[in-house]
């Protein structure tokens, strides 16, 4: 069983996850965390990962601004750049010494495929202005990063894909959370689609 060590130790953004040493904020600038892990369960169980039924939302959405990067949250190799078309749209995955991260609802991405990247360098662009313009009149572009992380091991038939709660493995002092008494509905987002899963579906 895991132990939080940062629970009872002083913030070290210099340390890594999960042997209790707080990954960097995905994004640059405000973090703001707009959906959660396991939000909406009604939504996201009618979509499957190899067969299995979601539990919930897994991971965590970030409102973000227009142009802003995306940042690697730990050292890592790029594994894979895709899109998954009525889903998570372009992402990235990072494979890291305890497992990988994902990146999606990316626009312009700024690394290749096998590249290397360091704790904090720009990976991808969210919120291009220009594609902004051109598509949110048909509600064709995200306004948020989503985010997700797998902790080796991992089961992707476990109902959360593989993925675990990011949430304890971010510095507090970097995001942004809503407060239950002021908290405004209007700022969560919708609840993001999925695709369908068929025999051909590679979930990402």
């Amino acid at each position: 069983m895991m132990t939080y060590k940062f629970l009872t130790r002083p913030l070290d953004d210099g340390a890594y996850e999960p042997e209790g040493i707080y990954l960097s904020a995905p994004i640059a600038g405000e973090c703001r965390a707009i959906q959660f892990w396991g939000d909406n369960s009604e939504h996201y169980r009618q979509f499957h990962y190899h067969g299995v039924p979601l539990k919930g939302h897994n991971g965590i959405d970030f409102r973000i601004s227009p142009n802003t990067y995306v940042l690697a949250v730990d050292p890592g190799r790029i594994t894979e750049i895709g899109e998954e078309r009525g889903g998570i749209g372009h992402y990235i995955k990072i494979e890291h010494r305890w497992g990988e991260s994902l990146y999606g609802h990316i626009d312009t991405i700024l690394i290749d495929a096998g590249q290397h990247v360091k704790r904090g360098d720009q990976i991808a662009m969210v919120g291009d202005s220009e594609i902004l313009a051109q598509s949110i009149a048909r509600e064709a572009h995200s306004t948020y990063l989503h985010f997700g992380i797998r902790i080796k091991p991992f089961n992707r038939f476990d109902g959360w894909g593989g993925f675990t709660d990011p949430l304890p493995y971010l510095n507090p002092a970097t995001l942004i959370l809503p407060i239950e008494s002021t908290f405004d509905d209007e700022a969560m987002v919708t609840p993001h689609s999925m695709v369908r899963e068929q025999a051909t579906t590679r979930r990402p």
